[in-house]
């Protein structure tokens, strides 16, 4: 379920810097992905790993036209922090960048569970500048969650995350009052994101839910 993010770094990887000499040629298939070791999973405010380790993983394949499919694999806990399961996300989407400043995303992308469950989303993103604006809609569960996020440098290449999302019609997540759940409710996050080197990161994050309340994660992870 953290899809989003990892596309945008996968992408940004793979941008081809020509050389005046060598005048190189880009391929038009590309093939990127991660590895991750985290101390716990969070998804939106939530930690479907009950605050415990995680471990993730993803390929994508891009194409110079902007078409891209992926997978994902992520650890998480089932119902409870003493049950383990696994879930494999199926994502393929599109993405154009109209300038150096703006570019807009289409994804559709499958949630599948080990214990069989499935959920299918839609999502459109617009990137301006350092501004990333996104709205997910989830067929299964009929909830929207719309997202805000900005990000900024801090010192050399390291990333600094700041983000704030809503979801509407979420009755499904069961938050609130047993009987009447909470159908609105709100997330707030900072992640900073620094490369060791070119192939290894060093992740922090802090978020908040108002429900869920606040969950931390620090984790190291292995791109190719």
């Amino acid at each position: 379920m953290k899809i989003k993010i990892l596309i945008s770094c996968l992408l940004l990887s793979n941008v081809a810097f020509a050389d005046d000499a060598t005048n190189s040629i880009e391929p038009a298939l590309n093939v990127s992905g991660s590895m991750a070791l985290l101390s716990n999973y969070i998804w939106r405010g939530q930690s479907p790993s009950f605050d415990k380790p995680s471990v993730q993983g993803d390929i994508m394949i891009d194409h110079e036209s902007g078409l891209y499919i992926g997978s994902s694999f992520e650890t998480y806990r089932n119902g409870d922090e003493d049950t383990k399961d696994y879930e494999l996300d199926y994502y393929g989407g599109y993405y154009n960048q109209l300038n150096d400043d703006l570019g807009i995303g289409v994804m559709i992308n499958s949630y599948t569970y080990g214990n069989a469950d499935s959920t299918l989303e839609y999502n459109i993103t617009v990137d301006y500048k350092s501004f990333s604006v996104g709205v997910n809609y989830d067929k299964d569960t009929e909830a929207y969650y719309s997202e805000l996020n900005y990000s900024l440098t801090v010192i050399n290449e390291d990333e600094l995350t700041l983000h704030a999302g809503y979801f509407t019609d979420a009755e499904y997540y069961g938050f609130g009052d047993e009987n009447y759940p909470a159908d609105n409710f709100y997330d707030m996050a900072i992640r900073y994101d620094y490369p060791v080197t070119e192939l290894f990161a060093f992740h922090l994050e802090a978020s908040y839910q108002k429900f869920d309340h606040d969950h931390y994660m620090v984790g190291l992870s292995y791109s190719f």
